[in-house]
């Protein structure tokens, strides 16, 4: 089993910091520091061998925090974490060879996978820099700790020496290729990342566009909605000769309810949420969602199978958010079966690398999700629901929320067999 990898977090905030910490600390030696200078002393102090590093902080900023770790240690490996996205801020940094970026909230699996990636890579690099001194300097030269992040050349008769020359020579040739491919290796993943960071600013402007659009539409359709209701009642009560009216103010007011809804959702995009959280019981909120679906799942001659495993521990949530997602996965799964058919959902508890997790399934047994577009269902705007009022908000706006608890959702679909969403968040311990 390698051996634990020394992580240092700096971020000037407790919450992320400590959010950190916690996911890291598992398979890592984690310590922490809240601002830059603290964070300076403490590579000194100690043998660090990856940093994630908040670029906004109060005090020293981050792009200068890095720029010191990589003038005097090169050889740690920093990762870039904000909640900002700034692209000319995230481009500065991959100058100095950052090897990855990663947005607040943070996405449990992303932040697992790339700092396991960027510590194989630095155990590989060390790796490959102790073979080339065996095999380029044994017996000749000797480096203390301090001169090997700056390897000297090779004395100028080095290559004269009959019986080592080819064996230098093809030693040379494979380094140069070896450094080859990983500056094209990380050419291409700049490339990616930059793409990704442009895609991250477009897709903020648009919401801070439709934000302002969706709050002053909003303000619109309750004035409307108002004005309806209002001649739904004199009619209703004062002119009973117009109720054959009543049906179509009805429709009218569906509607306006409906382009309200669609307002309220990009305005829950752009709002910056509570951190308010409490211990919630997954049976009681599942349960308490299909109440409110009880009357469409009978209306349509739906089945629901519950298959919960007894004593699962709590999810510290705020249950109103997340009883969002679960009304939007069971809705889904009504829409899918028009036909009548089975809704299944389990709740388990599961064992993660990183510890503890509730799992919930949500199955159905309706028309499935086409394969080409089961890669862009959690993506903004994108509806499978073509003619039948849906928005492409709905799961966008659900995995924005379950990624807020670090928590992950998944969906896996086969036409005509059915479709399940699996989702999980962190067990509370004790």
């Amino acid at each position: 089993m390698a051996e634990k990898a020394n992580v240092l977090v700096v971020d000037d905030e407790l919450g992320p910091r400590e959010s950190m910490r916690m996911i890291l600390k598992p398979n890592h030696n984690v310590f922490t520091a809240e601002d830059g200078a603290t964070a300076l002393r403490t590579i000194e102090e100690r043998p660090i061998d990856l940093v994630t590093l908040d670029l906004k902080m109060r005090g020293m900023q981050g792009i200068e925090v890095l720029k010191e770790i990589k003038k005097n240690n090169p050889q740690i490996e920093v990762i870039i974490v904000t909640g900002f996205g700034t692209l000319k801020s995230a481009t500065e940094a991959m100058k100095y060879g950052v090897k990855g970026y990663i947005t607040k909230p943070y996405n449990l699996s992303e932040i697992t996978s790339i700092v396991e990636k960027a510590i194989e890579e630095r155990r590989f690099n060390l790796k490959l820099r102790n073979f080339f001194k065996e095999a380029l300097f044994s017996d000749t030269t000797h480096f203390s700790e301090e001169a090997e992040s700056d390897l000297p050349p090779l004395a100028e008769n080095a290559l004269e020496e009959g019986d080592v020359s080819e064996d230098l020579l093809d030693v040379t040739e494979y380094k140069i290729k070896k450094m080859k491919e990983m500056q094209d290796d990380v050419s291409r993943e700049n490339a990616v990342l930059e793409e990704k960071l442009m895609r991250s600013e477009r897709l903020a402007l648009v919401g801070q566009m439709a934000a302002g659009y969706a709050h002053e539409l909003n303000n619109s359709l309750t004035t409307m909605l108002g004005y309806t209701e209002l001649v739904h009642n004199v009619i209703n009560t004062n002119h009973p000769e117009l109720r054959e009216l009543l049906d179509k103010i009805t429709t009218i007011t569906n509607q306006t309810q409906r382009a309200s809804q669609l307002t309220h959702n990009l305005l829950d995009i752009s709002r910056k949420k509570s951190s308010e959280r409490e211990p919630t019981d997954v049976h009681k909120l599942v349960d308490q969602v299909l109440a409110y679906t009880e009357y469409r799942v009978h209306a349509q001659g739906l089945k629901v199978v519950r298959d919960f495993e007894p004593a699962l521990p709590r999810i510290s949530v705020d249950p109103r958010r997340v009883e969002q997602v679960f009304l939007n996965l069971i809705l889904n799964a009504c829409h899918a079966m028009a036909k009548g058919g089975t809704i299944t959902i389990t709740a388990r508890q599961v064992q993660r690398e990183m510890g503890s997790v509730v799992q919930l399934a949500f199955a159905d047994s309706g028309h499935g999700i086409a394969e080409q577009n089961l890669k862009e269902i959690f993506d903004p705007f994108f509806s499978t629901k073509a003619g039948s009022g849906g928005t492409g908000l709905g799961l966008f706006i659900s995995r924005k929320i379950v990624e807020s608890y670090q928590g992950t959702i998944d969906v896996k679909s086969e036409e005509n067999k059915g479709t399940t969403f699996t989702v999980e968040f962190p067990a509370l311990q004790g």
